[in-house]
């Protein structure tokens, strides 16, 4: 059967759980994407890092953003995260770009944080990761209408925050 990008009757979810068992597979951690402690965050995470959380609930979800810190003017005693996101409440459908401290970003709802980590790419500068944190900052300020962008398989945190550290969503 071939799938369609947009087939609202295919458990995206399921094919991939399905698939990861018959791997033997228990978690799909990128390769790149190292363990950070919450309490080593200051030490460990740098603006522009790719961040993402793995947490544990009904199903096991990465969830990715773009690592901002503090932020002069807007809570400048908290870590911010840009991310792409949609309420549980809205559904995917209304996903949009959200700048949220990294306490929210952590705790998502109905889930329970189980592990944050950072991408380590290969070529990096603070260059790159200062380009990376102006992109997402600047997507979240003037990208307001994101309605309809959010796809599972092809359009997603992991691809927002990939495309603004890499210029494409792979």
């Amino acid at each position: 059967m071939l799938l369609k990008p947009h087939d609202e009757s295919v458990d995206a979810f399921a094919l991939i759980e399905g698939a990861m068992n018959a791997m033997d597979m228990k978690s799909m951690l990128p390769s790149l994407a190292h363990p950070v402690e919450i309490a080593e965050v200051d030490k460990e995470l740098n603006r522009g890092d790719q961040i993402l959380v793995r947490t544990a609930g009904r199903k096991e979800v990465f969830h990715h953003g773009v690592f901002i810190g503090r932020l002069p003017g807007v809570l400048e005693d908290k870590n911010l995260v840009v991310d792409f996101w949609g309420p549980p409440k809205e559904g995917k459908h209304g996903a949009r770009i959200r700048l949220r401290t990294l306490t929210e970003f952590i705790t998502m709802p109905r889930q329970r944080a189980a592990q944050l980590a950072v991408m380590r790419w290969k070529r990096d500068t603070q260059d790159l990761r200062e380009f990376t944190a102006t992109l997402a900052l600047t997507l979240h300020k003037d990208l307001k209408d994101c309605s309809g962008l959010y796809h599972l398989l092809n359009s997603n945190c992991s691809h927002f925050a990939t495309w603004c550290r890499t210029l494409s969503p792979d």
